[in-house]
């Protein structure tokens, strides 16, 4: 180890940054967040800097360098693009007896700044001797999805119980026990969730002894989407309640790689239900979450795309409130909004489309939606479970009185390595559809906006179009970006 790895408290402080460009701005920036008093050196700075500076939060000396400046700072940072005033900067220092870090320079530098995780109280700091920063980002990447957003709020509280803590347990051995379940147990759960106020009345309960047995091993549940099938657009909320789950109950969307950031330890159990074929009902789905919830497992309720938008996530939050059993949602990126993304399908468009619409291919009384409303000028349609429904669809646009020539798109297997798009029209969905064998899952979007599919591909699944589509779809993008202009 060539480094020291330390904490320095800057509050007050007196810190020389030498540089007003981009990088001496970050610096700065840094700085700022420690409560250190900040001076800068330069000829001229940013407009950033600039206004810092006009807002009295920055000392700003518009001078040359010499060997004096530095004298009455604690601590310095040469960001300047002259390499030679930079280790000139870095050897004044050292006779003086000041830290200082020269900006991509390690050997010069008598500090390096590591890549940090800044939960405060709880930093993290990852350090490469100044080796390889980029390898330092990604590990900071890696962390900042581990740890939780409120890790920070945790470790705050206990040290706001400590002194409490310390009258209510008199030996060492006590106080390290109480810290073991407080970290592990429901008042962590609370805090990490933000429920402060069910925290505090836990803690008081723990402190007075007042905590049953039942009341510690009741467990949660943790109703999370996971999004349209990319196991890289599971929220970091989503991936870390998984990561922590004793038990995971998933739907058949649910792809393995997202499983797999669930413990080797984790009971995973599918629960997921296919049109006409439903292995497990509704209500024994919500039946098993009550039952593993009260046995006291954290259970994961893991459903595709987000679990309030046709996901049944509300009946199985309600069976739980009904149970006076605790549970959190976790929203997901919801099918519609990640399928359109993946096909270049903008959902709304200034000048094409205002509006949105998320809806099934027939209501509960198996009437179709009322089409013309939906799909009046300026508006978009997102049709979940719609694949088996597709000719009446095309019918029903038909009797509405809907253009033949509304482009119309279908997306299978959505924001996955399998994804397929067929771009077509009201007139000849059915028929796409059937010579492609699209079948389940896929999501189906209707509108004008949905034409911009053509000149917004980016993604490696595969696009077919249809033969008869909107005549606009031929045009080329600059033509197609008129059209919006337009109107």
């Amino acid at each position: 180890m060539d480094r020291l790895p330390i904490f320095l408290k800057l509050t007050n402080k007196p810190c020389l940054v030498v540089g007003g460009g981009t990088v001496a701005e970050r610096k700065v920036r840094l700085l700022q967040r420690t409560g250190a008093k900040i001076s800068v050196l330069a000829s001229s700075v940013t407009e950033s800097l600039q206004a810092q500076i006009d807002l009295g939060r920055i000392t700003y000396f518009p001078e040359q360098y010499s060997d004096a400046v530095g004298a009455g700072f604690w601590l310095i940072i040469a960001a300047t693009d002259d390499e030679s005033l930079n280790h000139r900067i870095a050897m004044d220092a050292d006779v003086a007896g000041r830290f200082c870090n020269v900006v991509d320079d390690n050997a010069a530098s008598s500090f390096i700044l590591p890549a940090i995780v800044d939960r405060s109280p709880i930093i993290v700091a990852i350090g490469t001797e100044g080796n390889a920063p980029v390898l330092a980002q990604q590990l900071k990447n890696r962390i900042e999805a581990w740890i939780p957003q409120r890790i920070g709020d945790l470790a705050a509280q206990a040290g706001r119980w400590r002194d409490l803590v310390k009258k209510r347990f008199g030996s060492l051995r006590e106080r390290r026990r109480f810290w073991q379940r407080f970290f592990t147990g429901p008042i962590a759960e609370h805090l990490l969730a933000g429920r402060q106020v069910a925290a505090e009345k836990a803690m008081r309960a723990e402190l007075v002894g007042e905590i049953t047995d039942d009341k510690e091993s009741q467990g949660e549940a943790w109703i999370v989407g996971a999004g349209p099938g990319d196991p890289g657009l599971v929220t970091l909320r989503g991936q870390q309640l998984i990561g922590r789950a004793d038990v995971v109950l998933y739907d058949r969307l649910v792809s393995k790689p997202i499983l797999d950031f669930a413990r080797k330890e984790a009971e995973l159990i599918p629960v997921g239900k296919r049109a006409g074929s439903q292995e497990m009902s509704q209500t024994e789905i919500n039946e098993l979450l009550v039952e593993l919830v009260r046995e006291g497992n954290r259970v994961c309720r893991l459903k595709g795309g987000d679990p309030f938008v046709f996901g049944r996530g509300g009946e199985e939050a309600l069976s739980l409130a009904n149970a006076g059993l605790p549970f959190q949602i976790v929203p997901g990126i919801s099918a519609a909004l990640g399928c359109a993304a993946y096909a270049g399908i903008p959902l709304t468009l200034r000048g094409v489309s205002g509006s949105v619409t998320l809806a099934t291919a027939k209501l509960s009384n198996d009437l179709g939606p009322d089409w013309p409303q939906l799909l009046n000028s300026g508006h978009t349609l997102a049709l979940y479970m719609g694949v088996g429904s597709i000719a009446d669809i095309r019918r029903q646009l038909k009797d509405g009185g809907v253009s033949p020539d509304l482009p119309v798109a279908i997306v299978e297997n959505g924001t996955t390595s399998r994804q397929r798009t067929i771009l077509s029209s009201a007139a000849c969905i059915d028929d796409d559809a059937k010579k492609a064998n699209i079948v389940s899952p896929a999501m189906i979007f209707i509108g004008k906006s949905v034409g911009a599919a053509e000149h917004l591909q980016w993604f490696d699944g595969q696009t077919v179009n249809s033969d008869v589509v909107l005549d606009d779809l031929h045009t080329s993008h600059i033509d197609y970006l008129r059209l919006i202009e337009t109107g």
